[in-house]
């Protein structure tokens, strides 16, 4: 047994191109098992890194697509709400009531918001006077 595994050590030394003599069993596998190691992690962070660049080029595409939308929407509002340079106001009518029916007419409106110290809790409460204060 001892015998078939020297040769078949010589067979492998032979295929991967090293002298079976001057390596050991031991030296040999332990190399093969690093260079296994190794390969593994380098597959994986080439997987890492090309999900990262798809992922960078997807968000690339959003945020052109956005910008294209968003630069769209704002030509859109300007033909609704355009005069003619002439002072000509014809069709002014028209593209109100259609900017009314796209409600173009009501985006880009932001939210109101809230005054300083007018909460529940500042203001002053009403004074309760008897009713026959109140009669003259």
């Amino acid at each position: 047994m001892h015998k078939n595994m020297q040769k078949l050590y010589e067979c492998l030394g032979s295929y991967f191109a090293f002298d079976s003599h001057s390596i050991s069993i031991e030296d040999f596998f332990g190399d093969l098992a690093n260079f296994r190691t190794h390969f593994m992690e380098a597959v994986k962070e080439n997987y890492k890194k090309k999900e990262m660049e798809e992922k960078i080029k997807r968000a690339k595409v959003a945020k052109e697509k956005a910008e294209r939308e968003k630069q769209e929407r704002q030509q859109k509002k300007k033909q609704l709400i355009d005069i003619n340079k002439d002072g000509d106001e014809t069709g002014v009518m028209d593209s109100l009531m259609e900017a009314l029916q796209s409600g173009a007419a009501f985006r880009d409106r932001r939210k109101r918001t809230p005054r300083i110290g007018m909460g529940p809790a500042i203001r002053k409460p009403i004074e309760k006077l008897p009713l026959y204060l109140y009669q003259h």
